[in-house]
């Protein structure tokens, strides 16, 4: 007993030494505390070691490509030079004073031509509850000297593990199961894959996990609450070996300045578990706690309206097809119903924007009709690109738009083209100019002060642009004017609008620079399949495990027909299929998009709606009609919880058959696995913790569900309630020394478990003592 203290006495010792110590061995140089080891190459400062020492398990390969801490491409005059550390004189390696331990590495005289720069990395380990390090690089340098793009904290040779995961919150989140081939596609070649922050169609926060399932893992992210560009990229040099760096382009080159310090800290670290592991770990950093705090004051703000949407509807054209399908839907599901409708407007889709005004039907039909909606309890927020102005619009050459719009480094208009029935260009306007922001402020005013629509969706936000043009007033090439420019328009449309209470400004895609300006976000990568994603990519609700009560995340693309066609497009062109039922074959596609949405904890969607569905696809639109109803019933944890890891739901895989199908894109159809039931879980405001489970399956399942208490916060009974379409009931009691709840899940069955914390202790148990469920 003696000797067995005294051996935990001296681990516990060793560990406190390891806390404020550097140690070294020949050609590498440690810094060390309980949960973590950095031991970095003496010569270069090329990360070699990254581990935690309970297990000794190293993120690093051993005998690891040779890759220097940093690359720095740098501009003299016509002259661009490649600097990196593993081609420059061995660092300086200093201890750094302050209770945290860590290092200083300083390149002094890096060679840049004629002149040379100094380069210095600290890297510091955070308190030792987490396996996490800091790292931060500042430049010193001739001030007239561009700096054009930073290569750092640079990874190499990421070990190998077996069933290796690969996650990012790309839009709401995706993870690959086998990102080593996506890195090699061919024997003997490379590839790389990158992926830019903050950006609408890539990282709605700079987060990246590598990791096998339940094991060792790798965690990347940066803080940086002011929302820098930057690009995270793994990539393959072709023999096998995958490596990690973060891109950063320094705001007009820090020209002018003789020292320039990257504006961020890179944050890497190890952990055992999974993406949700690593969104805990991102949910807890300084920089989600600002943009999280942000986003619940919006929502505070928002219109009560927005909360209490039971269904959206994703309809397009006129009143008769938008409103009234809404208003047969909401008879049907028996909850609030909103409404985000397209091509309300007098331009053609994709063509003629910002001629919005005036509506189809005119003005005054038109608010009449919105207004008998909101009688019905419909609301509706109008479709308005907050990006596009057509270049062949009469307006494009009254109003002199292309001096505002974007410009790439050759001085061209960045010119896009989606509309392919009309090949109509649009061009991205610049929204770091006042022109734009006042233009597209002015027509918001305008249709929610006179049409009073209850808000308006700006598409494409977080598409961002870097714009060349020194005309416009902002910094040249990269930069957070775009950022910036999202919170002065969307502050300038609330001002304008302010008499008449408030209205909710919808986006596209999820992002942390724009959750606190916009009171709804869509997520429509939640239907990857029917958008055409490569299977390579499973969408995971990475974005929602962090900021889940802090923004509504509303959508998907899944509809029974086949989408509509403008009746402003060419006539000629109109496809025979438009509006038309979809094979009842795709109807699985179909539950499996609603049930991701449903255990996800976002707002559902219908797309493509008319009444005569109700009778011609009764079981699919009954799927819809119990979800809603479930999830009205439980949003203290759908809208207002907190991700938790769901238990392992052990179903069978099933082959589905897929339709990719989009307003430009002709069908496809395909076949795909997917578990036949989903789960998620929530832990409410009060410390209440629910799992909700969606099947797709045509059979009943009888599932074992494991709790863990101790992750869930669980006490040691609680009441267990189970919600389903006919209400909630009591079932009986959890105990955690027989953790395990069984359930019974009918044929596409969409239910909550509700373990009750609060009332632990409360209520006198008059049922049995453990929760069986009713199978």
């Amino acid at each position: 007993m003696i000797a067995k203290q005294f051996s935990l006495g001296l681990a516990t010792l060793v560990a406190l030494l390891q806390s404020f110590t550097v140690t070294a061995e020949p050609g590498l140089v440690r810094t060390a505390n309980a949960t973590l080891q950095v031991g970095l190459d003496a010569a270069n400062g090329s990360l070699r070691e990254l581990l935690q020492p309970a297990d000794g398990f190293n993120q690093i390969a051993d005998n690891p490509t040779a890759l220097g801490l940093w690359q720095i491409t740098v501009r003299d005059g016509d002259s661009v030079r490649e600097l990196s550390a593993e081609q420059s004189p061995p660092p300086v390696v200093e201890q750094p004073t302050g209770e945290r331990p860590g290092l200083r590495l300083v390149w002094d005289r890096v060679p840049a031509g004629p002149r040379s720069l100094r380069v210095e990395v600290f890297v510091r380990l955070e308190p030792q509850e987490t396996a996490l390090s800091r790292w931060e690089l500042s430049v010193t340098k001739p001030s007239n000297l561009r700096v054009e793009e930073i290569r750092f904290p640079r990874v190499p040779s990421l070990r190998p593990r077996p069933d290796e995961v690969l996650a990012v919150p790309r839009q709401l989140g995706v993870m690959a199961r086998n990102p080593r081939v996506l890195t090699q596609p061919r024997p003997g070649s490379g590839a790389r894959l990158n992926w830019r922050s903050p950006h609408g169609t890539d990282l709605s926060f700079p987060c990246l996990a590598f990791y096998q399932q339940d094991g060792a893992g790798f965690y990347a992210a940066c803080d940086d609450s002011l929302g820098y560009l930057k690009t995270f990229s793994v990539w393959g040099d072709g023999q096998d070996q995958m490596h990690f760096e973060i891109v950063h382009e320094p705001e007009q080159a820090a020209v002018g300045q003789t020292y320039f310090c990257l504006p961020f800290t890179v944050v890497l670290g190890a952990f055992r578990g999974d993406w949700t592991t690593a969104a805990e770990i991102y949910r807890e950093s300084p920089t989600a706690k600002v943009f999280a705090k942000q986003g619940e004051r919006r929502l505070q703000l928002a219109p009560d309206w927005l909360a209490g949407t039971g269904l959206w509807l994703w309809n397009r054209g006129r009143s008769s097809q938008v409103l009234d399908p809404a208003i047969a839907l909401r008879k049907r599901v028996k909850a609030p119903v909103s409404v985000l409708w397209h091509w309300w407007h007098n331009c053609p889709y994709d063509a003629g924007f910002p001629e919005y005004l005036p509506p189809r039907e005119g003005a005054a039909p038109f608010s009449a009709a919105l207004a008998a909606a909101r009688r019905h309890d419909v609301h509706a927020i109008l479709y308005m690109n907050q990006r596009l102005w057509g270049t062949t619009t009469q307006s494009w050459l009254d109003e002199g738009a292309e001096a505002f719009s974007v410009r790439g480094k050759d001085g061209n208009v960045a010119i896009e083209s989606y509309n392919t029935y009309m090949k109509a260009p649009c061009a991205p306007m610049c929204i770091g100019t006042s022109f734009w922001r006042e233009k597209y402020a002015g027509i918001a005013e305008e249709v929610l002060t006179r049409l009073k629509p209850d808000g308006i969706y700006m598409d494409q936000v977080g598409v961002l642009a870097t714009c060349y043009d020194p005309r416009h007033g902002h910094i040249v090439g990269p930069g957070r004017y775009w950022t910036d420019g999202f919170a002065m328009l969307a502050a300038d449309i609330r001002d304008r609008t302010s008499a008449r209470g408030p209205v909710a400004l919808g986006g596209e895609y999820g992002g942390e620079p724009w959750i606190g300006q916009f009171d709804l976000t869509l997520g429509l990568c939640i239907s990857a399949d029917r958008m055409g994603a490569s299977p390579a990519w499973e969408p995971i609700p990475f974005f929602q495990a962090v900021y889940h009560p802090s923004t509504i995340v509303f959508g998907n693309m899944a509809g029974l027909a086949h989408p509509p066609y403008d009746e402003k497009w060419p006539a000629d062109k109109a496809p025979a299929t438009q509006l038309t039922l979809l094979d009842r074959k795709f109807a699985r596609q179909f539950y499996l998009e609603h049930a991701r949405t449903f255990v996800w904890g976002m707002q559902p969607m219908l797309a493509n709606f008319v009444p005569t569905q109700l009778t011609e696809r009764p079981e699919e639109l009954d799927y819809v009609a119990r979800l809603v109803r479930v999830r009205m019933q439980t949003l203290k944890y759908l809208l207002h919880g907190v991700w938790l890891r769901p238990p392992p739901l052990d179903v069978p895989q099933q082959e589905m058959d897929v339709v990719t199908v989009g307003t430009y894109t002709p069908l496809r159809a395909s076949k795909r696995m997917f578990p036949v039931a989903l789960a998620g879980a929530w832990r409410a405001p009060n410390g209440d913790v629910a799992i909700a489970l969606a099947s797709s399956s045509q059979e009943p399942l009888a599932l074992t569900l494991p709790v863990d208490a101790n992750a869930y916060g669980l006490p040691g009974r609680c009441p267990v309630y189970r919600t389903d379409e006919r209400g909630r009931h009591r079932l009986g009691e959890w105990d955690r020394k027989n953790p395990l709840l069984r359930v019974e899940l009918p044929p596409r069955g969409l239910l909550v478990l509700e373990l009750s914390a609060s009332e632990s202790g409360q209520q006198k148990q008059t049922g049995p003592t453990r929760f069986r469920g009713p199978g």
